[in-house]
Order: C-alpha cells, then structure tokens, then sequence
C-alpha cells in the first residue's frame, strides 16, 4: 500500500471515530469555567446560560470560578483543558483577546489556544461625565481637551480593559490628549467619577442607566454601531463624525483548541437554542448584554478582525503591561 494510501485511511479513521465520539457527547457533566468571582457581570451571564443548557444537552453544566490576574488564570486552565467539549470557558473579550495583546506573560493566544463555539452577545458602552462637570455634549469634551491638553484623566476597569482600549480609541480620533487612571473594576471607577476625581469614561451601558436616570451622570454619546432603546436620543460616536469609532464589549463561549468539529457544533446549536429563549433574552438585557448568536465559522471571522483591531489601538497607545 502506498503512503499515501495510508494516509488517506488513517485520516477516514480520524473522521470516522470524531464522529462516533460526538454522537455520544455529551455523556456527562460539561464545566463551565469563568475567570472571575461569583457575583460579577461575566459570572452572572454564565450562570444564566449554564442554568438553561442542560435541557438542550441532557446533562448538567457546572459553573466553575478561577479568578485572578484579570480573567486569564481560568482562560489558561481551559487551554490547556482535554479538547473532549467537557471544560468550555465563558469569557470575555477582555482576558481572551485584549490580555493576550497588552500582556506578554499571558501564555495563550485566543485562535491558536481556543475554538469559537459561540458569541452570546455584545456589552454597550457609554461615554459619561459627571453630573458637576461643565461639558454637556461631546463637542465640549474635546473642545476641554484641545484648550487644556493633557489635563484631563479618564477612568477605566484597568489597564488594558475594554473601556482602557475605548477611551484611548476614542482620544486618538478625537485628536486630544488625556491621562488614563485604571481602577480595580466597575465599582471604583465609578466612585471616582462621581467625586469628580476623573473627567470621563466608558461605562456599561447596564451600570451607567441607572446613574444617568438619577442624574448623577451625564451621558454624552455611545460607542455601539446604532443608537440604544434605553436612550433613544444619545448619539452614537460615529453619529458624531468619529467614523471609525465602533466598539462593543463581547461574551462567548470557547472549548480549548481541538475540539472535535462536530461537538463544537452541536455545543453551539444547544447555546443558540437557549439563546433564542425570550426569558433568557431578558435577563441578559437586564445585564446590558444584547444577544448575537451566531456560528463557529462566523465568529471566528469576527474575532479575527477584532484582534487586528485592537492590536492597532494597542501599538498606537503602547498599551501593555510589560
């Protein structure tokens, strides 16, 4: 028998036992690991999935939390997990592409270490200020930053953070200077914009409503592609003139590296199921997640113009850890 040959069979071989495994998957628990604690925004939406996908796969799926050092200690356990579809990381863009780019000891790279199964949906950002600050739109926040180069801050979740890499996106097109001031999460940000202790940030739109009905806040524009149903009249960036500025967080769910095709698929079949659910729908909204279900082959071709992109922004504003 030629080589070739050979090869050919053990190949079929390979397909043909892939696809036998799958017909039996899953025949036990799946974990879903989590790079932060108990309690946050990326751990309750995983919980809301979690909750819903045993009725799609006929088996439990356990919620597991490895935080630390920003979402990455969790992602690294799941790379380097058995591809066997019974460990699948639920993660952010923020630990699985944004660390990779701006921190060097991180020791995984999103498309070579992961296999996309599905988005679950995009986090909306606003640009807020707060209620004493004298700037009332965006053409006052640039005008402040050109008369006063330099002497603005922003706040941001931390270096390298989603809404880190929006604000420098944003004072690259606006042309102005500002020094960022990161902060361990959400919470601390917003205190400090609240005492005026920094100009401005980029808030989740779920944490910043609340704050701008009460009128603690002011919001001046969105980062989305479109303008949001909860502030009908707050422009988008692009709106604005800034183009080029679209910038959306994202959660989804990955299965290391590997991970035979078929259960990638049917893995995502089960999250688009529950996805399409009108109660989990709304739950994720409460959580300012807007749903966006597609294929593997689909959101690994988002993912990779994603990462382009934020390579750009982070060599512009020579983001980086190291």
């Amino acid at each position: 028998m030629h080589a070739l040959q050979r090869f050919c069979l053990i190949c079929v071989g390979i397909m043909i036992s892939s696809v036998a495994w799958a017909a039996e998957y899953p025949a036990g628990p799946i974990r879903m690991v989590v790079g932060f604690p108990p309690g946050g925004g990326t751990d309750g939406a995983a919980r809301i999935i979690a909750e819903k996908l045993p009725q799609q796969l006929g088996q439990a799926v356990v919620v597991e939390n490895h935080a630390g050092a920003g979402g990455t200690i969790g992602a690294n356990q799941v790379a380097r997990a058995t591809p066997d579809g019974y460990t699948v990381f639920f993660g952010s863009g923020a630990e699985l592409m944004i660390a990779p780019i701006t921190r060097k000891a991180v020791p995984y790279k999103l498309l070579k270490d992961f296999t996309p199964i599905g988005e679950v949906g995009s986090v909306k950002f606003v640009l807020v200020v707060p209620a004493s600050s004298p700037v009332n739109d965006v053409k006052a926040l640039v005008a402040q930053g050109k008369k006063h180069p330099g002497e603005m801050n922003f706040a941001s979740f931390g270096v390298g953070s989603t809404n880190h890499m929006i604000g420098e996106m944003f004072l690259s097109s606006a042309g102005i200077q500002a020094t960022h001031v990161p902060y361990q999460g959400s919470s601390p940000q917003i205190t400090a914009l609240l005492s005026g202790e920094v100009d401005f940030t980029f808030e989740t739109a779920a944490v910043a409503l609340p704050l701008i009905k009460s009128g603690k806040v002011k919001v001046l524009a969105t980062s989305s592609s479109q303008r949001l149903k909860e502030l009908p009249d707050v422009p988008t960036l692009q709106e604005l003139g800034f183009t080029e500025l679209v910038a959306d967080g994202w959660m989804g769910l990955f299965a290391p590296a590997n991970t035979p095709a078929p259960i990638v698929q049917h893995l995502n079949q089960a999250l688009t199921s529950v996805l399409a659910s009108p109660e989990v729908t709304e739950k994720l909204s409460t959580r300012g997640i807007v749903v966006q279900p597609v294929t593997p082959d689909q959101y690994r071709r988002k993912l990779e113009l994603e990462m382009k992109r934020w390579q750009r922004v982070a060599e512009a504003a020579d983001v980086s850890l190291e």
